[in-house]
């Protein structure tokens, strides 16, 4: 399995690891959903991996999305989007990068940070679909994108000293990469408005509580038990793997098309808001003016940024 810039792959046997690179944080940005795209696409191809582990480079986790590539995509669209128009577009878009050919075209062009967005939802449910058993170490501060992909893979293992949480509407956006409909699928819809509304983030022990993960560890132990855990799915034949996951996610927890088309077109408009690209651009004043960028700083920059709006409201 090939190595890019953004997700650095290791093979053991049957076991693929792939960690984020993308420091000082790992967060998600276009280059990324490109890289994650492409590999995905190996993985449905290569029947020699039989489980895939998602991890952070260090002590870091895929942190959150890459804010100054949402404030392009919102800076692209000067004028607010209405529901309609957005789902339009989100259909659209998620239509050009099935065919990797009219995405890498489309990629440059002023369509670029619609695709990013419609890539990553394309990406996303792949993973639901692999052969593969997908099992991610959430080894860092999960905010996000970072819960999102989270949510996307089927076994979550934690580090029981981070945190791990759906913030956007701090910031007056919407959790969209699939994130509102995975939510709601694995803890149901009164808990998940509460965290989707609140925007706060949840300790490890507060995470496997409500189902969010599966298993916490201390974090000595956390890549011990991630790869026995890992071997031992493995071991599983592809076919049963595939049907378990197509039994499980096609019945209750896969998110459907129409589902996700309305979050999609959700997060356009909500992107689009005036208030939310002012919040947005505040907050990458506050990433470039507070380094390192340490998890206290990360979560302190969320707290004042959602005090910040409530104060203007």
């Amino acid at each position: 399995m090939r190595t890019s810039p953004r997700l650095v792959t290791e093979q053991s046997d049957r076991v693929l690891t792939v960690a984020f690179d993308n420091p000082p944080r790992h967060f998600f940005d276009e280059q990324m959903s490109i890289e994650l795209d492409n590999l995905t696409r190996e993985l449905r191809r290569d029947s020699a991996i039989r489980a895939v582990v998602f991890t952070g480079r260090d002590d870091t986790y895929l942190t959150h999305f890459d804010v100054p590539s949402l404030i392009r995509g919102a800076e692209s669209v000067p004028v607010r989007v209405g529901h309609g128009p957005a789902r339009a577009v989100i259909a659209g878009a998620r239509a050009a990068v099935a065919n990797r050919s009219v995405d890498s075209v489309l990629r440059r062009t002023g369509l670029r940070n619609t695709l990013f967005l419609a890539r990553t939802y394309g990406s996303l449910e792949r993973l639901s679909r692999l052969d593969q058993v997908v099992i991610t170490e959430i080894n860092g501060l999960a905010l996000g994108m970072g819960a999102i992909f989270a949510l996307a893979c089927d076994i979550r293992i934690m580090a029981e000293d981070t945190k791990i949480g759906l913030v956007e509407s701090g910031i007056g956006l919407l959790a969209g990469a699939s994130g509102t409909q995975r939510l709601t699928r694995i803890v149901g819809p009164a808990a998940a408005v509460e965290l989707l509304l609140e925007g706060s983030w949840l300790t490890a022990d507060d995470a496997v509580q409500i189902g969010i993960v599966h298993h916490v560890c201390p974090r000595e132990r956390l890549r011990a038990f991630t790869v026995a855990l890992a071997d031992r799915m493995a071991a599983r034949s592809p076919a049963v793997t595939r049907e378990i996951k197509r039994a499980v996610y096609d019945s209750s927890t896969r998110p459907t098309a129409a589902s996700m088309r309305r979050e999609g077109a959700g997060l356009v408009r909500t992107l689009t808001d005036r208030d939310t690209k002012r919040s947005m651009a505040a907050y990458r004043t506050y990433l470039a003016t507070n380094e390192p960028l340490t998890d206290e700083v990360i979560l302190r920059g969320w707290e004042r940024i959602g005090n910040s709006r409530q104060l203007h409201r």
